[in-house]
């Protein structure tokens, strides 16, 4: 998951370079999908069906990790 340029966001919307995702409150469904060894369309199907909680920034839809964690 070392990917160059991959950036958090921070609950402050603060954006912050992540390393480690375990911690980060936020990531994109790729991301996703390698942490837990799925393919990304195993993940694109469970935000089309909100299986996981998303948000939207934009265009882009991203993981919400802070409220996986909740759950």
């Amino acid at each position: 998951m070392e990917q160059s340029g991959v950036l958090g966001l921070s609950i402050q919307g603060e954006a912050n370079q992540v390393a480690d995702f375990r911690s980060a409150p936020f990531c994109t469904p790729q991301v996703f999908a390698e942490m837990l060894g799925v393919s990304g369309d195993v993940v694109r199907g469970w935000v089309e069906t909100s299986t996981v909680p998303t948000i939207k920034i934009g265009r882009r839809r991203i993981i919400n990790l802070h409220k996986v964690r909740q759950d």
